[in-house]
């Protein structure tokens, strides 16, 4: 009797801890069978990072998702043809709503649901997101002689920004644990945008000039940015991962440098250009690691799959990695390959399999006679496929003017499976060539360029010449429209 009691509270203990939240969403005018894709552990453990983890069907304009997580923490659904990129923080077993409206090329989004007022300012406020912090977190740099007098301006901007949430918690609008990973979460983003911005001080000595802070003050500034964000603490591991893996990188360079105090910890995981990264404690370097190769492929993330089994024989990654691998090794999609996705299809049809070291040998063979857009793009660039919403609409202009297209996949090998579910699933129809990168050596010579940010458009006549180097984007619909029909006449 003894054994089945313990048997008994053991089940019990486990189905407890198996926490249960579930996320309705609900749009206007999608078509079934669209992805959504959500950045989030790949267990109960938040700490446990991996972009593009799950993903759910939308079906009658909605969709119903469970996640089982321990503890209150955040995650991400990624940008997609209906979707921003859309911050979450859930307690455990929340039951939460999404209402997502499109007006005008406008998301408007709105929650229902525990926490449903601290998720709308999560995702509405200048503090969480990068492009409308940096340049705040910028103006703190401005007339500022010390560090002291910059530290002071960031904890009063962190105050302004947090003001709302500070009123929600006051009135218990929002739990105190979502309140917690609210403040987790701003330290990151205050850190980030202001170790980055110092970074870009030191590269550039002309921006540098327009400072009243010697380099001496700057470092100052990064110890005591430090000392109240740590990047290696633990509070930090229910936090957004996308978030943990770029400040744990800014905080292992600057102990490289003797600036924060710091050890190694090499168990030659790491080339040259990425040494700084030893100085991370082995979870954090693991959590890096595993980022690099989701994003980049083994190949170019700098590991085998074999080689990490063998330095985490116990990581939580290992099924996902074996996984990744065996994709990697099985893909019919390799590099150098040339394919077409046309509309309706159910499957990618390969052409062919040569490379291209010049882009203008690719548009001069496949496309004798006929004018060209050109979409440089890659699986790990959300500004390309925040543009992908508008490739219905760029398709049918393309088409009524008689203009082929391709897209140029710039990926490292190692990530063919993600490229076709990307291809996919925003309905990239037309051609395409998985470039693998060195086709970018080419245009740097064309462009005269030294770096080629993606995305990238491209125009070609039917001549095969290049006639507008950098068009403008999906997004400025009859903009670009009128760009390429001028250019073309």
């Amino acid at each position: 009797m003894g054994k089945i009691y313990f048997i008994m509270i053991l089940l019990f203990s486990t189905i407890s801890n198996a926490q249960t939240v579930e996320l309705q969403g609900y749009f206007e005018d999608v078509k079934d069978s669209t992805k959504i894709s959500f950045n989030n552990s790949v267990d109960k453990n938040y700490r446990n990072f991996w972009m593009d983890c799950e993903s759910a069907i939308i079906l009658n304009n909605s969709f119903t998702k469970y996640f089982h997580f321990n503890g209150t923490g955040a995650f991400t659904i990624n940008s997609s043809l209906c979707t921003p990129r859309i911050e979450l923080i859930v307690d455990e077993d929340s039951k939460i709503k999404m209402f997502v409206k499109k007006k005008e090329g406008i998301y408007d989004i709105t929650f229902k649901g525990d926490n449903a007022l601290g998720l709308n300012e999560l995702n509405r406020s200048e503090l969480f997101k990068f492009k409308t912090l940096y340049p705040l977190v910028e103006n703190c740099f401005i007339d500022t002689k010390s560090a002291s007098d910059f530290i002071n301006k960031l904890l009063i901007l962190r105050k302004e920004l947090l003001v709302n949430m500070e009123d929600l918690y006051s009135k218990n609008e929002i739990t105190s644990l979502f309140y917690e990973r609210i403040q987790n979460e701003a330290d990151l983003q205050l850190l980030y945008a202001a170790n980055f911005k110092i970074e870009s001080y030191k590269e550039d000595l002309k921006i540098k000039n327009d400072l009243k802070l010697s380099d001496q003050d700057l470092n100052e500034i990064i110890v005591r940015l430090d000392e109240m964000y740590n990047a290696f603490d633990q509070k930090y591991e229910k936090c957004n991962g996308i978030h943990r893996v770029v400040v744990i990188p800014q905080k292992s360079l600057n102990i490289s440098r003797g600036i924060l105090k710091g050890s190694k910890h090499d168990i030659g995981l790491w080339d040259t250009h990425h040494d700084y990264y030893n100085y991370a404690p082995l979870d954090s370097q693991e959590l890096l690691l595993v980022n690099n190769i989701n994003f980049l492929g083994f190949e170019k993330g700098g590991c085998s799959f074999e080689k990490f089994k063998d330095k985490f024989p116990k990581s939580p990654y290992l099924l996902r990695l074996e996984k990744l691998n065996n994709d990697s090794n099985n893909s019919a999609i390799l590099p150098y390959t040339y394919a077409t996705y046309l509309t309706g299809s159910e499957k990618i049809n390969i052409k062919s399999t040569t490379q291209y070291v010049e882009l203008s040998e690719l548009i001069k063979e496949k496309f004798q006679g006929k004018s060209v857009f050109v979409d440089l793009w890659a699986t790990y660039c959300a500004p390309c496929k925040k543009e992908f919403a508008y490739a219905a609409d760029l398709h049918n202009f393309l088409n009524e003017n008689k203009i082929d297209i391709i897209y140029i996949s710039v990926d490292p090998k190692g990530v063919e499976q993600k490229l076709v579910e990307d291809i996919q699933s925003f309905k990239l129809y037309g051609n395409h060539y998985f470039a693998s990168g060195d086709i970018l050596k080419s245009l740097q010579k064309i462009l005269n360029e030294e770096v080629i940010a993606i995305p990238r458009y491209l125009l070609f006549n039917s001549k095969g010449e290049l006639v507008i180097k950098n068009t403008k984007n999906p997004s400025e619909q009859q903009v670009l429209y009128d760009e390429i029909l001028t250019a073309l006449r």
